[in-house]
């Protein structure tokens, strides 16, 4: 099954070499649907298209396709990688898993610098969650989350695992991060009673009071919601989506060792991100 991908805003961040300018373009055009998923990609018409030379646009391809968002065919070329609901499902598994470690080990390890940290991450996030920036088109769809704001949740997330020293873990975490990304701008474009800045401060909370346990359940559920509102805007999905929610929660607490039954997701109950009394953090 295909996913519907709209155009998502703009694209990660790399450094300032030519070949890494054509790859900001490139992985921009490919997150905003410009690129759809499938399409090939030319290296001669990308080349015309970013006014430089077949090296540098396939040196891009090239790193795309380390990262995930394009494929290279023998004989064929490249090609942007599809984009399906089976993807999403890996995905969610495998950022839930990676980072339930990555938050484990950060609990564990990190000091009042790191807490302190959290709480001012945490701060930059505002009550308005997540922001948002008035459309140009009514008649052009498009994410209109605050570009601003969108670095500063990734900053606050980043922040929650920064005292975690699995460097090779990490390093996988950040490719997850980027694969997700096309998904995750397209559930904010889906409208939804979700209330964010609850889920923000129930992680913050827990993670401050040294909870490991309530803090994976929590991030767990944060991330299924976005999955949720993926499946909910995409037209070729025509399950249910609190059962395919409720499986994959299954799966993914049977790949960590927890058990099934303990906490529900915010998308089967939204009981996830009640208050909950915590001893103050060491």
């Amino acid at each position: 099954m295909s996913i519907d991908v709209l155009d998502m805003g703009d694209p990660i961040e790399f450094g300032d070499t030519l070949a890494n300018q054509v790859l900001r373009r490139l992985q921009g055009d490919i997150l905003s649907g410009r690129f759809a998923p499938g399409t090939k990609l030319r290296q001669k018409d990308l080349g015309d298209a970013y006014g430089t030379s077949g090296s540098a646009v396939r040196e891009a391809l090239t790193q795309l396709v380390s990262i995930g968002l394009v494929v290279a065919e023998p004989q064929r070329g490249f090609r942007v990688a599809e984009a399906s609901i089976e993807d999403l499902m890996d995905l969610t598994k495998s950022r839930c898993w990676v980072e339930a470690i990555a938050l484990r080990s950060a609990i564990a390890r990190g000091g009042r610098d790191w807490e302190a940290a959290i709480v001012a991450a945490a701060h930059m996030l505002g009550r308005e969650q997540p922001k948002r920036i008035a459309k140009v088109s009514a008649f052009e769809p498009f994410d209109t989350i605050d570009g601003q704001w969108r670095q500063d949740h990734q900053h606050y997330h980043d922040t929650l695992i920064s005292a975690c020293d699995l460097t090779s873990l990490l390093s996988y975490r950040r490719n997850l991060i980027q694969l997700n990304e096309r998904y995750r701008r397209l559930s904010s474009l889906i409208q939804s009673g979700r209330n964010v800045a609850a889920e923000h401060d129930a992680i913050t909370a827990a993670v401050l009071a040294r909870d490991s346990d309530r803090a994976v359940d929590l991030i767990e559920a944060h991330f299924l919601e976005t999955t949720a509102r993926v499946l909910a805007g995409t037209s070729s999905f025509q399950g249910s989506i609190s059962d395919t929610i409720g499986k994959l929660r299954a799966e993914i607490r049977a790949g960590d060792g927890r058990p099934p039954g303990r906490g529900r997701s915010i998308a089967s109950g939204n009981t996830a991100f009640q208050p909950r009394k915590h001893k103050a953090g060491r």
